[in-house]
């Protein structure tokens, strides 16, 4: 993990030197950010716009961003949720997150995309449940696979917090699944 920000250090010194190096850290975050975007959105121009937006934002933050031993990810993820948070209040858009739809910019064989729709149509529809706070948490700990420290700093709260929320949020989801009828699943061994 050292490694990971003593390589973003070094790029966002870089990039504070000479815009133009912002360049290596957008080809190394994009596609992470818009896909949580997309998970989000579920529309690609929405998403591809929060993305532009995102990296527009960090750009012109990153003279006033302090190395701080602090994930730059999560400053990036914290910019792109508020974007998101900003564009649902303006559309007045809260609707549930599809977090197993990928964009269709991923080629993926029918096969692949039905396995995974079967391995996932139950804890999909219980995710649906949850209240927005619950789903976010799960979505940026698991989907978006953020440490507990990072998320905390998406989220603006303490990383005891997160282990709390999360916590909670997964005995929810998990009674919520017990309720659930269980699906048809496919037999292997047929």
């Amino acid at each position: 993990m050292h490694d990971l920000e003593s390589e973003d250090e070094q790029l966002i010194l870089q990039a504070k030197q000479d815009p133009l190096a912002f360049g290596a850290l957008y080809d190394k975050y994009s596609y992470r950010i818009y896909r949580y975007i997309y998970r989000q959105v579920k529309d690609e121009t929405v998403a591809n716009d929060i993305t532009s937006i995102t990296f527009e934002k960090a750009m012109r933050g990153l003279p006033g961003y302090k190395w701080q031993n602090k994930s730059f990810c999560a400053w990036l993820y914290r910019i792109a949720r508020n974007e998101i948070i900003r564009d649902s209040y303006k559309k007045r858009l809260l609707a549930p997150f599809r977090f197993f739809q990928e964009p269709s910019t991923e080629k993926r064989g029918v096969e692949h995309r039905l396995q995974k729709y079967e391995q996932y149509e139950e804890i999909a529809r219980a995710l649906a449940q949850l209240s927005t706070k619950d789903r976010e948490l799960i979505a940026l700990r698991f989907f978006e696979e953020l440490t507990a420290e990072e998320v905390s700093e998406v989220l603006q709260i303490s990383t005891t917090n997160v282990y709390v929320r999360l916590h909670r949020a997964l005995k929810r989801l998990k009674a919520t699944m017990e309720q659930q009828p269980v699906t048809l699943r496919r037999v292997s061994n047929v």
